[in-house]
């Protein structure tokens, strides 16, 4: 994979909490998803709505993988995936199901969807595994804090993990266990 992309959604340091809407939504995604999540991600990411069609088709088709779709009075606006990735063979990320990537709208962001959206996955990989892995780009202080909130820590700090570099800054391995009942 090529180096990470670095257009992360801005950063505020201790943000007024909002809690999702009560209509918020979050299930596992469709066939009929797919064509609002591309144009949502191509927003976001850049590139082709078609491009990302494909990779979101090709992830919702996996055995051991799941996306999930956030929906407000029927209208999407966020996804997230999770993947069961092999123990990679150059930089040994352990092999497991990492949370492999989260976009929201813009105009629905710190309102609590991809919190949302995390809890889910977490959810489904605690239903399989007894632990979940995340890789996230030192730079992307948003995305760090929320998992800080959900529980997972630091294990390893690397130039890439599972294959993904991090141009322009180092990575954070992440992991969350299960809560003690």
């Amino acid at each position: 994979m090529a180096g990470m992309d670095l257009r992360f959604a801005a950063y505020t340091p201790h943000p007024v909490k909002r809690h999702a809407p009560a209509s918020a939504v979050v299930a596992e995604s469709t066939g009929d998803d797919v064509p609002a999540l591309a144009l949502l991600q191509a927003r976001a990411r850049g590139g082709s709505p078609r491009e990302w069609a494909d990779r979101i088709h090709r992830a919702r088709c996996s055995e051991r993988g799941l996306v999930v779709t956030a929906k407000v009075s029927g209208e999407a606006v966020g996804y997230a995936n999770v993947a069961f990735l092999p123990e990679h063979p150059v930089d040994r990320a352990p092999a497991g199901y990492y949370l492999t990537g989260v976009t929201v709208d813009p105009a629905w962001r710190r309102r609590g969807i991809a919190t949302l959206l995390t809890r889910r996955r977490m959810d489904w990989v605690w239903e399989r595994d007894s632990a979940i892995w995340c890789f996230i780009s030192a730079r992307n202080r948003a995305s760090l804090d929320l998992h800080r909130e959900l529980g997972f820590d630091h294990v390893l700090i690397g130039a890439s993990f599972q294959g993904v570099e991090f141009t322009g800054g180092e990575g954070w391995l992440l992991r969350a266990d299960p809560p003690q009942t």
